[in-house]
């Protein structure tokens, strides 16, 4: 196995430090929420000397300076406390393969990634007073084929970040929070992540965080509905023409009122979806057990996934709905409604709902899925184009009135509503009961909070995890398939992409 080398570590003294950690909200999509890689790399810290490949490095900065020249195979930098870089130079050396190293950072004051720079240029700014705060490392050519560069970043109020590999985002970007210190690190390539490296433990299981302004660039393409670029499906993978140049597009594009990230790093492939162009625009319905998601959502700040809404109340039922029972219905601003009435007054264009719990006490899963179709049915009545995702009932735990609600009653109704929304070209279904469950069908009681039916904090994690994977999946499965359509269609005949 190929020998793997350490090339660069910028660290400070501080870092071996216990470091508090402050809570940022954040608008938009998280990066390399979590490395899906987890072995671990040893790194081999023999003088740089006696290798082959090397990558070296030099910081700037107001308290950094560029006094200590170039640095590798785990140096430190000076010792100063919260210091702020503002530029990094990255080269590689050795003659074991030809190649580039290409890396690109995210200055604070302007908001913007800075274009990329090359083989020891700089990258960032040569006025002290800028700040970094994130970065992106990537090889090209023949070393590209051997190695994979991961690196990691030390921010500001979060700590050492996880690794991030090949061209992935290290750092925050929008946070405030200036970047710090650097390690980068080769590694044979396919091999794994670096583990430990000069002592230094990651504090987050996540590589970076993002929160998109105006300004950002998922922003460039914020006009609704949105352009239609030529999309073509080409080896299993999506990617962006500009039309009046024929070239590939990279970063985040709006295209038909959605944004999609086509990574440049991946030769402009698309990789994800910005979810809050989807939240943003939706409603959670349901009764007491969807009202602790209120709660959550708060905790996470006010614009979290783009400030979705939560109608629900304590008691509410598909009859109190049908019969608007005073005390037992919706609201919105103030003003009780039906649920087909919320969803044309708050214009939202997608509804997830989340029922049953209630209607079941006393009454069969047949009879209750009925009601529950009839309801879906008046929402898209009153409400044309609006796109249903019915929220699998929530299990229950305790023996409390199993007779009137059990398990088995609420496996049953989500049976019948799954295949319902089979049905269906505008109504999804999305399993959250599954990753909530013991293996006996109960609440996992790590997730309940009383014994019976609510959930905990961390239960409702779970279950916006769960909704947000399934949307991310679901909207980028889409975009392949309507590639894969539109690259095998004529011209003439394609439709564009939304």
């Amino acid at each position: 196995m190929k020998r793997i080398h350490i090339i660069c570590s910028v660290a400070a003294l501080a870092a071996a430090m216990i470091i508090t950690f402050s809570a940022i909200s954040v608008r938009s999509r998280v990066l390399a929420d979590r490395v899906t890689d987890q072995r671990l790399v040893d790194i081999d810290c023999r003088d740089a000397s006696t290798e082959g490949m090397h990558v070296y490095y030099e910081v700037g900065g107001k308290t950094y300076g560029n006094k200590n020249g170039w640095k590798n195979i785990g140096q430190m930098t000076s010792a100063v406390s919260g210091k702020k870089i503002s530029n990094i130079k990255i080269k590689l050396s050795g003659k074991e393969f030809a190649g580039s190293i290409k890396y690109q950072v995210h200055l604070r004051e302007k908001d913007k990634w800075n274009g990329w720079a090359t083989d020891g240029k700089l990258a960032g700014s040569q006025n002290t007073s800028k700040r970094v705060e994130a970065i992106k490392i990537t090889l090209s050519g023949d070393i590209a084929k051997h190695y994979d560069v991961c690196y990691r970043s030390l921010s500001a109020s979060y700590g050492w970040m996880n690794w991030a590999k090949n061209g992935e985002v290290s750092g925050t970007v929008g946070c405030s929070k200036n970047l710090q210190a650097i390690q980068v690190v080769l590694v044979a390539k396919d091999s794994g992540l670096p583990g430990n490296v000069a002592g230094i433990v990651s504090k987050q299981e996540k590589a970076s965080e993002v929160k998109m302004s105006a300004s950002s660039p998922a922003a460039e393409y914020n006009a609704e509905p949105g352009p239609s670029y030529p999309l073509k499906y080409e080896k299993d993978a999506v990617y962006c023409y500009d039309p009046s140049t024929g070239a590939k597009k990279t970063g985040w594009i709006r295209i038909n009122g959605m944004t999609y990230f086509f990574d440049p790093a991946k030769d402009g492939k698309l990789t994800d979806l910005n979810v809050n162009d989807f939240f943003s625009k939706s409603v959670f319905i349901g009764n007491s057990t969807s009202e602790g998601l209120t709660m959550y959502f708060n905790s996470k700040g006010k614009n979290y996934l783009g400030g979705p809404l939560v109608a629900a109340k304590v008691s509410y039922t598909f009859n109190s709905d049908k019969a608007k029972l005073n005390g037992y219905m919706l609201k919105y601003k103030g003003t009780q409604m039906q649920a087909k009435e919320l969803v044309k007054k708050c214009g939202a264009k997608y509804a997830l709902i989340m029922m049953g719990t209630n209607d079941l006490v006393g009454a069969s899963a047949s009879s209750v899925a009925k009601k529950y179709k009839s309801y879906i049915e008046g929402i898209q009545k009153t409400n044309p184009g609006v796109v249903i995702y019915i929220q699998s009932t929530t299990p229950r735990r305790g023996t409390k009135n199993v007779k009137n609600l059990s398990n088995a009653k609420i496996d049953e109704l989500n049976v019948l509503m799954k295949k319902y929304a089979g049905s269906k070209s505008d109504v999804f279904y999305i399993d959250i009961s599954t990753p909530l469950k013991e293996t006996d069908g109960n609440m996992k009681k790590s997730f309940c909070s009383d014994g019976y039916v609510h959930l905990n904090m961390k239960g409702y994690k779970t279950w916006v995890n769960t909704v947000v994977s399934h949307v991310r999946k679901q909207y980028l499965d889409k975009a392949a398939a309507d590639a894969k359509k539109s690259t095998e269609t004529p011209a003439s005949e394609t439709q564009g992409f939304g």
